[in-house]
């Protein structure tokens, strides 16, 4: 199994040897909307084979995105990581809302 960075670095290859980097990245954003759809139908169908095939797909067109529009996935992973590692607040109705948006219905 390789890990994230790997991952990138590989499909970024991948994605030049398909001369897909300097494609428009508009096209690339299309991409990730399908597949999250297809992720969508996989997961409301409880299709297992077909929602990890999706989920791999998903990440796949949005780590090359980023690589089209100039993100390290590795960067803004790290990142989002930083961001939320610690956040504090609350899972309301299965969803976690940060303490900053409680305080925003508090007023």
């Amino acid at each position: 199994m390789i890990n994230f960075e790997e991952f990138t670095d590989n499909l970024r290859r991948w994605a030049e040897e398909r001369d897909l980097l300097d494609k428009d990245p508009h096209v690339q954003f299309t991409k990730i909307v399908e597949e999250l759809g297809e992720t969508s139908a996989a997961y409301n169908k409880q299709k297992h084979t077909e929602l990890v095939d999706s989920v791999g797909d998903l990440l796949v067109t949005i780590v090359v995105f980023c690589h089209q529009i100039g993100i390290n996935p590795q960067e803004a992973y790290n990142y989002a990581w930083e961001q939320i590692a610690n956040r504090k607040g609350k899972t309301v109705n299965g969803v976690f809302i940060k303490a900053s948006d409680l305080e925003e219905d508090d007023k």
